[in-house]
């Protein structure tokens, strides 16, 4: 499969930091891709929550991944602080992209890029709906 190169992060709209834990090491003793997943994923919720929202409601809707994309460049291990800064990407009526930049805090050493599109949706009528405007204002 021919890799997918994710746009470089000019200027992130959130940082956090999350430290690798015991089970996140898979058995080769390295941070494992579904804690790379996972990391993502707590660093999208701690920013929806920075912006009043949470998955289940963002302006009224929730949010579905739709898309992810993972290009691991070297390993993380027990005990590393890793610096998560998210971007916004491309932004369409129904779907918003994400960008991650994963890097170990101390050396700065990038350790994965990733990509998810997330749509909004409707749980209640079940199926997407366009972006929130209340949502929309946030990323001006």
């Amino acid at each position: 499969m021919k890799k997918i190169e994710i746009p470089v992060i000019s200027k992130p709209v959130f940082s956090t930091c999350l430290d690798v834990r015991v089970y996140d090491l898979n058995y080769a003793n390295h941070l494992g891709h579904d804690s790379f997943v996972s990391l993502m994923h707590e660093a999208r919720v701690r920013y929806l929550k920075s912006l009043g929202f949470t998955e289940l409601n963002a302006g009224g809707f929730g949010i579905l991944v739709v898309n992810l994309i993972v290009n691991y460049k070297a390993e993380g291990f027990y005990g590393d602080k890793i610096n998560i800064d998210l971007g916004i990407g491309d932004v369409t009526h129904t779907r918003v992209d994400f960008y991650y930049e994963l890097k170990n805090a101390d050396s700065q050493k990038m350790i994965a890029t990733a990509a998810t599109t997330i749509v909004f949706y409707d749980f209640e009528q079940a199926k997407v709906t366009k972006v929130p405007e209340v949502f929309l204002d946030t990323l001006k």
